[in-house]
């Protein structure tokens, strides 16, 4: 009886988290229906970018997840930073923008390090490869800079697929060895003469062809000077950009490099560029960032600006109305027309003017400016005259065959004006006089008749009718007789 009082005993303990484990399934599928529910309802999630941080890649001694640090080898600090991103990319490029922090105490050697990284296949540790956008930033250092721990920030922009902007930042921390020591007592400096350092300029440019017409090429012929009458400048770099991305540029590379420049001593550069056929009008910047050594190699920089114009090409058409192909002196001829502008630029002061001998126009049609896409009319009222009345015909003869011109006239943005003429021609014959009917004097006099006609007929009637009655009484008395 003992033996199976503990066998029930037993039983009891292992039904009870059989039951238990039920209700928490059922909790469970509870819990995860709500949160269905509310996942349907929230948003679809932003595109993205993290570390990768299990490979190692070219120029890391190890993984992230093993704790990797940049890198610090003959005046360079290599930064390196492999990136997934979770969703699609427009253009599969970001841009990434190095922070280096104040140049005060920083130990970076300040440039222009902005560049575009494309999606790849990069090589791993192990034979492998990982799609994804390596960045690698190999910073030159100081000749005089501090020890220390210093934060390199990667800012990285770029565009999903949806059209959503992505920006974020990834920050390494770059250990500096070797150098001056920030707490270590400072030695009294020397005063020392400042010196002028050499200056590089851009000094003058051309552009060819000015002004650019959207859809065409150019080339910058770039002139820069050593300002410097006692200096000359070495390991020079141009690195050039432009603000805009309808200009292409047709250089195998946007660096340009120059070993030396004496002082006072000028260089020239080349630089292409394409635009395409939806450039806007208007003036664009091609900038210039300089990097050089003096001669004791410090670096020193400066930038520049050159400037090109470009101009959308004019298409305005103009519907001629139809001039009769006789006309006669005297009268007036009312023309209408129609402008179009069928270009993607603004046109300025529209007007039509007419020019033929003997036809007089009574002004000019003037349409005003016309935006990009519209169409305008214009009206104007011809006079129709002898050919002698215009000034300049040597003629003898007033009428008869004359040709002329109607001109379309319009200006750009710049005011350089453009004419369109349509040539028209008609023959002026003499004049149509319709002579005035006039009524007869004696027209009056015809209708006093009429009435005294009426007059002697009625008269006459009447005499009729008494001649009449007396005859009827006589043939009554011979009757009585």
């Amino acid at each position: 009886m003992k033996k199976l009082y503990i066998i029930f005993i037993a039983l009891l303990l292992l039904l009870i988290p059989v039951s238990a484990m039920a209700v928490g399934e059922t909790e469970g599928e509870t819990e995860g229906e709500t949160e269905g529910e509310i996942e349907e309802q929230e948003p679809a999630a932003v595109t993205t970018l993290e570390i990768d941080d299990a490979h190692l890649y070219e120029g890391m001694d190890k993984a992230y997840k093993d704790g990797y640090t940049p890198t610090v080898k003959n005046d360079l600090a290599t930064v390196v930073i492999p990136l997934i991103a979770d969703g699609e990319i427009n253009g599969n490029t970001i841009t990434v923008t190095p922070n280096l922090g104040e140049t005060s105490s920083s130990p970076f050697v300040y440039k222009n390090y902005q560049k575009t990284v494309n999606l790849a296949d990069n090589a791993v540790s192990g034979g492998a490869s990982v799609s994804s956008y390596l960045i690698r930033f190999d910073f030159s250092l100081a000749a005089q800079r501090y020890i220390g721990v210093f934060p390199v920030t990667v800012e990285v922009q770029a565009e999903a697929t949806d059209g959503s902007r992505i920006q974020q930042s990834f920050t390494s921390y770059v250990t500096i060895k070797e150098g001056i020591d920030p707490n270590a007592a400072e030695p009294t400096p020397k005063p020392e003469k400042p010196t002028s350092q050499p200056k590089v300029i851009v000094s003058g440019y051309n552009v060819n062809p000015s002004p650019v017409m959207a859809g065409e090429e150019c080339t910058v012929n770039i002139t820069l000077k050593n300002t410097s009458e006692k200096q000359s400048v070495q390991n020079m770099t141009v690195a050039i950009s432009c603000e805009s991305p309808n200009f292409a540029l047709q250089n195998d590379s946007n660096s340009i490099y120059i070993g030396k420049l004496g002082k006072g001593e000028t260089t020239d550069i080349k630089v292409s560029y394409k635009t395409d056929l939806e450039t806007p009008a208007m003036r664009y910047n091609i900038m210039l960032a300089i990097e050089y050594d003096n001669k004791d190699a410090a670096p020193l920089s400066s930038s520049g600006c050159v400037f090109i114009t470009v101009v959308q090409p004019l298409r305005v058409e103009m519907e001629t109305p139809q001039i009769p192909e006789e006309v006669n002196a005297g009268d007036t001829v009312p023309l209408s027309f129609q402008v179009m502008n069928m270009g993607r630029s603004q046109v300025y002061n529209v007007r039509i003017e007419l020019s033929a001998f003997g036809l007089i126009p009574s002004e000019t049609a003037f349409i005003g400016n016309m935006e990009a896409g519209t169409a305008m009319p214009g009206e104007m009222n011809v006079f129709i005259g002898t050919k002698n009345m215009s000034e300049g015909y040597e003629g003898q003869d007033k009428y008869g065959f004359t040709n002329g011109t109607i001109t379309l006239t319009y200006e750009d943005s710049a005011g350089e004006e453009y004419t369109e003429e349509t040539q028209i021609s008609t023959t002026i014959n003499a004049p149509v006089i319709i002579p005035t009917a006039t009524e007869p004097e004696e027209e009056p006099e015809k209708a006093g008749q009429w009435w005294i006609s009426i007059v002697i007929g009625g008269v006459i009637i009447a005499g009729l009718t008494a001649f009449l009655i007396i005859r009827g009484k006589k043939g009554k008395k011979h009757e009585d007789f």
